[in-house]
């Protein structure tokens, strides 16, 4: 135990001090006065003005609603969608 302790004793000898930068604490707090960016100013930065909030919001609106019902509804065979002209119908008879 005592090698360790002289081990310990020889590096902390070597220990230099850490000097700060002259403006170290003026810049410390400026970054802690600095705001913390929120999900408003990222929405700022996206739609500067206001005039093109209601186009971009309806724009996404539209975009999502479309993809949404893409993916929503289940794809059916052609056959199904025109079974409604098959012979034995009336408007399938209608084009004979």
């Amino acid at each position: 135990m005592n090698n360790q302790d002289d081990q310990l004793r020889r590096l902390l000898q070597q220990w230099r001090e850490i000097e700060p930068t002259a403006n170290f604490e003026a810049q410390v707090w400026r970054r802690i006065r600095q705001p913390v960016p929120s999900w408003a100013d990222w929405l700022r930065a996206w739609v500067p003005r206001p005039a093109w909030a209601w186009p971009v919001a309806i724009a996404a609106g539209v975009v999502i609603g479309i993809g949404s019902g893409m993916f929503s509804t289940p794809a059916s065979p052609a056959t199904e969608q025109l079974s409604f002209l098959a012979p034995n119908t009336l408007a399938g008879s209608l084009g004979r």
